[in-house]
């Protein structure tokens, strides 16, 4: 990656936050999950800089401490640009799937199993099925049941035809077993492409 790239990408999420601050729109409603205030490692983490999942997009963090949102609706080009940065790999390819039932969606596939959707040349979504990326309170593929219920409010999807499947707010995911010993398989939010 360019150094002129990586300045730009990082000069556009500065400004993004800019413009955040002086947007003057309301406030999102308060998340009904509990916050948690991160594990001294997923401080240090995000103190180092990278990638944190979250039901309304991604969070950018810097090397300084401090966080940008990369919402669902930012520009495509400028999250591929963000996130290839952050995780410190190319820009992977995008590719289209016409037989989603949201119409047809293009998606991004990172290393590290994280795949980004998008629509309309908009971030629409992203999924994980990998133990890289997890929220801001250590939730990830990997965590148990055990410490996914202890650090947020899990409604378990009945019946659902995708397996065993839990929602938390805006974020969704598969555990391996409806037992109390079960891990999380996969993570999403936004526009998914399931064929229920």
């Amino acid at each position: 990656m360019t150094l002129a790239r990586t300045a730009l990408t990082l000069a556009a999420l500065l400004a993004l936050g800019a413009c955040d601050s002086m947007t003057g729109a309301p406030s999102p409603a308060p998340a009904t999950e509990p916050e948690a205030t991160p594990s001294g490692q997923d401080a240090a983490e995000a103190a180092q800089g990278g990638l944190a999942l979250e039901g309304e997009g991604l969070r950018a963090f810097t090397a300084q401490g401090s966080a940008r949102a990369l919402p669902f609706g930012m520009s495509q080009d400028m999250v591929l640009n963000a996130v290839s940065t952050l995780l410190g790999t190319e820009t992977p390819q995008v590719t289209t799937n016409s037989e989603c039932g949201a119409g047809p969606t293009q998606f991004a596939e990172y290393p590290n199993g994280l795949q980004l959707a998008f629509q309309d040349d908009k971030f629409a979504g992203w999924f994980l099925d990998e133990a890289s990326l997890t929220t801001a309170d250590g939730v990830g593929v990997g965590s148990s049941r055990t410490d996914l219920q202890s650090a947020r409010v899990v409604e378990m999807i009945p019946d659902s035809t995708l397996g065993t499947e839990f929602s938390s707010g805006d974020l969704g995911g598969m555990l391996s077993s409806e037992g109390p010993d079960a891990m999380v398989e996969t993570l999403y939010a936004g526009l998914t492409c399931f064929f229920r």
